[in-house]
C-alpha cells in the first residue's frame, strides 16, 4: 500500500494542529458555530462529517474524478481494517494516498463550539422537564440548573480547551486508587468527598489490611 507525500518534512509540525483529544475521529458537522462555513470540500467520504487529519486519496482508478477525494484518517484505517483494505471509493487494492496538510490547515482555522456543551444540549433536549404551577395555578416548565461551556474557538485549540479548560470536564475521586469509581464534574467534587466520607474512610482501611496481610506472608 503506497503513501503519498505532499509536502516536505518542514511542515510536520503544523500536521499536528488538529485535535486529538476525540482519538482522531472525525469533528462533527454540528459542532459548528458559524453554520455559514463552507465545509463541503472537508467532509469525510466515509463517515460524512468534516475530517479529522485528512487524506487525499489518489488512486489511477478515480483520475477521472473531478472531485477531491477526502477520507479522515482514523476513518480510513477503520474502513481497510473492515474491507480487507480495499479503496473505501471503488474495491481494489493498492489504494494511494496522501495526507494533505494544507487541508488539515484550514480543517485547523474553523469555529466549534464545545463538544461536550454540544452533547450537553442534545441530552437536554432529550430529557424529561418536570412541571410545576405557580401561585396563580397556571404551569410552567422547568429544567434542573446546569453547568455550561461558553467555549467558541478553532478547531485547532480544541484538544487544549477539553484537557485543561472545559467546566464541563470530569475528573475522578481522589480515591480511586483505593476502589471508588466515581467521576464527576471538578465543582462537584468536594460535596462528593464530604458525602462518601465514611465509604472512603472504609475503601482505605480495606486497602491497607490487604497490605498489611500481604506483608505478613512474606516476613
Amino acid at each position: 500500500m503506497k503513501i503519498l507525500k505532499e509536502d516536505e518534512k518542514t511542515e510536520e509540525q503544523e500536521s499536528k494542529e488538529i485535535s486529538s483529544s476525540l482519538e482522531q475521529s472525525c469533528f462533527k458537522k454540528d459542532w459548528l458555530s458559524q453554520p455559514s462555513q463552507q465545509i463541503s470540500h472537508f467532509i469525510c467520504l466515509v463517515c460524512r462529517e468534516i475530517a479529522s487529519n485528512p487524506m487525499e486519496l489518489h488512486c489511477p482508478d478515480h483520475e477521472h474524478l473531478d472531485e477531491s477525494l477526502i477520507v479522515g484518517e482514523k476513518c480510513l484505517k477503520e474502513f481497510f481494517k473492515a474491507n480487507s483494505n480495499s479503496c473505501p471509493i471503488e474495491p481494489h487494492d493498492n489504494c494511494q494516498y496522501y495526507q494533505n496538510r494544507a487541508l488539515q490547515r484550514q480543517i485547523a482555522e474553523l469555529i466549534v463550539m464545545c463538544p461536550r456543551q454540544f452533547q450537553q444540549q442534545q441530552q437536554q433536549h432529550s430529557s424529561t422537564s418536570y412541571e410545576t404551577e405557580d401561585n396563580e395555578g397556571e404551569r410552567e416548565v422547568q429544567t434542573p440548573e446546569m453547568v455550561m461551556c461558553d467555549f467558541k474557538g478553532k478547531i485547532k485549540d480544541l484538544k487544549l480547551h477539553l484537557d485543561n479548560e472545559c467546566p464541563l470536564k470530569q475528573c475522578d475521586c481522589w480515591f480511586k486508587p483505593f476502589g471508588c469509581d466515581h467521576t464527576c464534574l471538578e465543582q462537584n467534587l468536594k460535596d462528593h468527598l464530604i458525602s462518601d466520607m465514611q465509604f472512603h474512610f472504609d475503601l482505605v482501611n480495606t486497602k491497607f489490611k490487604s497490605l498489611n496481610r500481604a506483608i505478613q506472608v512474606y516476613q
